[in-house]
């Protein structure tokens, strides 16, 4: 935490009262910074008992390691706090006991103003003054005996609140210095980072069942909003869309004189029932069968072209190809979390095996109709150094004639600022250095705040009944933690700290451009596909292009991105009835 900036905050306050200005606030830790993170991670990923959702293009063992680290570290400085605080008390007990009475003196007699309110009393009329001054006489009769115990007492408060402010500052200066030496670790040039932590064996095993279970390549979806989201690809899932086109042969070479101008074909006449059922047989005759599997390999074979160099433009920047399972929120927190050991290979080793690879090869082959679960292919596009992941989700169905492909766009949005936190290095990391020990001030003044307040809630239980206070605050305690249950639903933790949707132009002009680029390059090996196999393909690219060119809105109707069948882009003014994306 910045104690300076703080302090500037506090100065601030009195400035804007003074100037008669609205108060500002004082800056504070938000939830993705610190220990509220920590203990989200922990409890959300690395204890939950439901399986980790993916988190694509972030490093999820490194982030579950430092936050085990950062878990131990704040042990170790309670530790050596509270072993710092009893030390200073059994060295100057009367200081420490001194210190506490006039906290609560100071709190009861100034901030609660029970004694400007007992010298209004006295004030108000000539009865209660004289019984105000016999009270103080009768104070200082009983106090004036012990005047040199005071003294002593008071010397001692000062001696011990001196050396517990240096010891603090100091537990709190080595706590700053050995996180900027973690974070010192994760700097770039540093080519294999720690991604298990030391003399932590459960945390180790966790943490590298997370990092197996990532590879299994399952997938979560929920609806939010009104649009269906793969948990763990991106906040900013656009809608599903893609065409769905009747299965018929394409023409022969004698109906090209009957074909209208623009490519429409001429409508059939209508027939009879017998006829007609003869015409469908008719339409089928000149397809080769397929199976939406082999559609599927023929889709991921072109497009993992795009990883390459190719001959025409630029490869498309970190672009992977793979297939996931995706299965509903309700059964995710049913799914294998654990992965099983090897029973022939080292101690500790953990098997690799995906528990769903065989339901994946089954959905592949059967029908679509009727299960929860489907296969899908995955085109993804890591840009901007990791800040923005762009995934194209593809599946095929084919039955009853009809062949559904459809795409289903997410995008990972960057990191929101306070999340973010980046390796200090030369002017600046001596500065941070330089500087650690007026922020260890701050943290020791912060501690004493919080020592107080807790002191003052703890003599509020003893004064207001300590019965009645401690049943509300174990009420209350149960009620919060009931909030806090885990319900199973998956969730991601690039998800958490990353923003619902890119706010950068350029970023949001690359976002839309990659997805435009893998659509269009599935649609064309659709196409190309259906064609090799005798399909009329007419409708299917009629329709594919009416998706890949659906305006993409840039944060205004202003200036719009459009892109072609194969995949370029031009700019068109946008209209007045332009749709949102997805």
């Amino acid at each position: 935490m910045n104690r300076i900036g703080q302090a500037r905050d506090l100065m601030g306050q009195w400035q804007d009262r003074a100037l008669g200005h609205e108060v500002r606030d004082i800056r504070h830790l938000g939830p993705l910074v610190g220990d509220e993170l920590v203990r989200w991670t922990l409890g959300n990923v690395l204890n939950a008992r439901k399986r980790p959702a993916p988190s694509f293009g972030f490093s999820l063992p490194l982030v579950l390691t430092h936050s085990v680290a950062a878990h131990r570290q704040r042990r170790l400085r309670d530790i050596a706090t509270a072993g710092t605080v009893g030390l200073v008390a059994l060295r100057h007990p009367w200081g420490a006991l001194t210190l506490t009475v006039m906290a609560l003196l100071h709190h009861y007699l100034f901030k609660a103003g029970l004694l400007r309110a007992l010298l209004r009393w006295g004030s108000s009329s000539l009865v209660p003054l004289l019984l105000v001054l016999a009270g103080g006489y009768l104070a200082w009769s009983e106090v004036r005996p012990h005047a040199s115990t005071l003294s002593f007492a008071v010397r001692d408060s000062v001696a011990a609140a001196v050396w517990a402010v240096l010891l603090l500052t100091v537990v709190h200066t080595v706590d700053r210095c050995t996180c900027l030496a973690y974070l010192a670790s994760l700097r770039p040039q540093r080519k294999a980072p720690a991604v298990h932590p030391r003399l932590a064996p459960r945390a180790r095993i966790r943490i590298a069942e997370c990092e197996v279970t990532e590879r299994w390549q399952s997938i979560p979806y929920r609806k939010e909003a009104g649009v269906h989201r793969f948990v763990g690809a991106g906040l900013d899932a656009w809608r599903a869309s893609g065409p769905r086109i009747q299965l018929t042969a394409a023409r022969r070479a004698d109906d090209a004189e009957h074909a209208e101008p623009g490519g429409v074909r001429p409508k059939p006449a209508s027939r009879l029932p017998a006829q007609a059922g003869a015409a469908q047989e008719g339409e089928m005759a000149g397809i080769r069968r397929f199976e939406a599997d082999e559609l599927m390999d023929r889709l991921r074979i072109e497009l993992e072209r795009l990883s390459g160099v190719l001959v025409e433009t630029h490869a498309l920047p970190h672009c992977d190809i793979f297939e996931v399972l995706t299965v509903p929120q309700s059964r995710w927190k049913k799914l294998t979390r654990k992965p099983h050991r090897e029973p022939g290979g080292p101690r500790g080793a953990l098997d690799d095996g995906w528990p769903e690879a065989q339901e994946m090869i089954r959905e592949g082959t059967r029908a679509p109709s009727g299960h929860h679960s489907r296969r899908y292919l995955a085109a993804q596009v890591v840009d901007w150094q990791g800040e923005i992941v762009v995934t194209v989700f593809a599946h095929a169905a084919l039955e009853g004639k009809t062949l559904h492909f459809v795409t289903r766009p997410h995008v990972m949005a960057p990191l929101q600022s306070e999340a973010r936190s980046e390796t200090a290095r030369g002017q600046e990391l001596v500065t941070k250095i330089l500087l650690a020990p007026v922020h260890a001030f701050g943290d020791t003044a912060a501690l004493a705040h919080g020592a107080h307040t807790g002191l003052i809630r703890t003599s509020n239980v003893v004064l207001g009944g300590l019965l009645g206070q401690f049943a509300q605050q174990r009420a209350a305690a149960v009620l919060d933690k009931a909030e806090q249950k885990d319900d199973g639903a998956p969730v991601s933790l690039r998800e958490h700290c990353a923003l619902d949707a890119p706010e950068d132009m350029h970023q949001v002009e690359d976002a839309a451009r990659h997805i435009s680029i893998l659509q269009s390059r599935m649609f064309s090996t659709v196409g190309a596909f259906l064609d090799d196999h005798g399909v009329y393909t007419g409708d299917f690219r009629r329709q594919a292009q009416e998706v890949v060119t659906k305006i993409f809105i840039n944060g205004d109707h202003n200036q719009v991105n459009t892109g072609p069948m194969h995949g370029g882009q031009t700019q068109n003014a946008g209209s007045d009835n332009a749709q949102p994306k997805g």
